[in-house]
């Protein structure tokens, strides 16, 4: 029985500390696309469906009064800005990799060095 070995190429600090640099740099732009997407949700979503609301739903389908339909369209707005914001609390803690050790300090560990 012959035996192969396989030559693998070493990983430098250097390189650890490129791949961790290009993974930060990507988790900030993650996180500042859905900042983005959600300050747009908050604007657009309860101005939308207070609207909607008031002049469809409220006025048009139940022909409630001006007076009453700006009440029950003010609280679906503010019951969608309410949902944003849940939605936003999940994947903001969804999302927390605080608990996720790096590849510089796995290398550390595996090496037994300590700077």
């Amino acid at each position: 029985m012959q035996r192969t070995t396989v030559i693998q190429p070493t990983t430098t600090v250097n390189d650890l500390v490129q791949q961790e640099e290009a993974a930060k740099d990507s988790a900030i732009w993650n996180v500042f696309r859905k900042m983005l997407l959600f300050t747009v949700m908050l604007t657009v979503a309860p101005l939308t469906s207070f609207f909607v609301s008031k002049y469809y739903v409220f006025e048009g389908i139940f022909s409630m009064t001006s007076s009453t339909s700006y009440i029950y369209s003010a609280s679906v707005a503010v019951i969608v800005v309410h949902i944003i914001l849940i939605a936003f609390l999940y994947v903001a803690f969804r999302d927390d990799q605080s608990g996720k050790k790096s590849k510089i300090e796995l290398f550390k560990e595996t090496t037994g060095k300590k700077d």
